[in-house]
């Protein structure tokens, strides 16, 4: 891949509330191009990533011929409880969620996940399945276009980029980044304000295409059954969306069980399963956004599983 390196954001940061040591299990969610992944295996863990993306995919067995307590696997975290079993664990002892995409990925013209650079509409995690975002425009109704832009990227203009990108397909297929771009600025004014529409426009495509909320949703649902007594779950967001989400299930797991809601009656007491485990939201000082500035908009959010 080109571009700039992958420098992972809150990384001691994070990898100090998963409280590592010999022997502890970590399962990095999204493993990316291992950066926190290699803290954890100097610190001792074993360690178990997980990732989508092709080009992860080679850096993680590559990490994994460098470092026995190392192994990868080729799904989404939201089947975190099936990859802690595959990999013969009773549970994990701590897990990491560093969501969004990677400065890689980002500067990868392939998957189409910037705007700036010419490319397939793809913005797949996985490019072998699933749909695409260029078949999504080329099927979707204005109505649900109008949705996925409100919903996951929380754009006002909404309703106008949707009926504009439904007569431009009429002309010719929407499927590079190039023609998306130009459609949006069409219809998104001028000055720096065009910019950020074409940034949600963008993310509103990602996240509907992976499915990456309801994707949160499900391996936070997991989270007490996938960690031992003790165990930490950090997440990392980028966006108010996944962060109102997260911070909306520690609300509740920190003041009650995490029973099935049809279950009358559970052996826990109904007690509370989380707590949390930061005093306050952890966000990025300022010396790391001077070296990383893709870190100045990352939210942190820890957890502790409770007996």
């Amino acid at each position: 891949m080109s571009g700039t390196p992958h420098v992972p954001v809150l990384r001691d940061v994070a990898v100090e509330l998963l409280s590592p040591g010999p022997g502890r299990r970590m399962v990095d969610g999204t493993f990316g191009f291992g950066g926190h992944s290699r803290e954890l295996l100097r610190r001792g863990c074993d360690v178990l990533g997980l990732d989508l993306d092709a080009d992860a995919l080679a850096a993680g067995h590559a990490l994994a011929r460098e470092h026995p307590a190392f192994r990868i696997q080729h799904r989404s975290f939201r089947e975190m409880i099936d990859a802690i079993r595959d990999a013969g664990w009773p549970h994990a002892d701590g897990i990491l969620l560093d969501l969004g995409v990677s400065s890689l990925q980002l500067d990868e013209p392939g998957k189409g996940f910037s705007y700036r650079t010419d490319g397939p509409l793809d913005l797949r995690f996985d490019q072998q399945q699933g749909e695409s975002a260029a078949e999504l425009v080329a099927r979707a109704e204005a109505a649900e276009l109008a949705d996925i832009f409100f919903r996951f990227g929380e754009e006002r203009g909404s309703r106008r980029i949707a009926h504009a990108i439904v007569r431009a397909r009429d002309v010719e297929p929407i499927d590079t980044t190039t023609r998306m771009r130009e459609i949006v600025q069409s219809v998104a004014g001028r000055g720096p304000q065009r910019n950020a529409v074409l940034s949600r426009v963008f993310q509103a495509l990602r996240i509907a295409v992976n499915d990456e909320l309801g994707a949160l949703g499900e391996v936070l649902e997991g989270a007490a059954e996938a960690l031992g007594p003790g165990g930490r779950l950090v997440v990392i967001s980028y966006h108010s969306l996944e962060d109102r989400l997260v911070k909306q299930w520690l609300a509740k797991a920190s003041r009650d069980c995490l029973c099935p809601p049809r279950q009358p009656l559970c052996n826990c007491g109904h007690v509370p399963t989380f707590r949390s485990a930061t005093r306050r939201l952890v966000t990025a000082d300022a010396e790391e956004i001077r070296i990383n500035p893709r870190s100045r908009s990352a939210k942190l959010r820890a957890a502790e599983r409770l007996s």
